[in-house]
């Protein structure tokens, strides 16, 4: 391979990564928005100004997440080597997700990945011992919700779709 088209492919893979992590935050912070325009008491003290402005910013979030997606799908046909797989990946940003969302910073339980991603327990057991067989994750024995995330951020995608915290 020649310099050149390495420099381009390096290129691609770091314009990928940005227009992931894009993508990522603004769908958080859609999320962010839409849930807070959903909460009645609070918008019914809210200005006038202020809700019209809220609903603007929501509806360019969510164009600005369609161009991005219209330009770089977020469905891969293959993982890249040392990528985690789709369903891999939705793990980790589940899990990375929850870990943001809770003050304490600990992992979500076995029973909360079975209940968002419908999975049996042996089932979410069998996909965190591939994510730490990978490296992607490591977990301390005998010790509950202790799992740390050792996979580089920039790796994990977006999670596909939003979950209410309950912690």
């Amino acid at each position: 391979m020649s310099a050149t088209s390495q420099n381009f492919e390096n290129e691609t893979i770091a314009l990928r990564r940005a227009v992931d992590k894009a993508q990522g935050l603004l769908r958080d912070a859609a999320r962010q928005l839409g849930d807070t325009l959903q909460e009645e008491h609070f918008m019914e003290d809210t200005p006038l100004e202020v809700s019209s402005a809220m609903e603007i910013a929501a509806e360019r979030i969510g164009a600005a997440l369609r161009a991005l997606e219209s330009v770089a799908p977020v469905k891969r046909a293959a993982a890249a080597p040392g990528a985690p797989t789709r369903q891999q990946g939705q793990f980790l940003a589940f899990i990375r997700e929850y870990m943001m969302r809770n003050h304490a910073g600990v992992a979500p339980t076995h029973a909360a990945l079975q209940q968002f991603f419908d999975l049996t327990p042996p089932s979410v057991n069998s996909m965190l011992i591939r994510l730490e067989s990978r490296g992607f994750i490591r977990r301390i024995p005998h010790q509950a919700r202790a799992i740390e995330l050792t996979i580089d951020p920039d790796l994990i995608p977006p999670l596909e779709r939003p979950f209410k915290f309950r912690g």
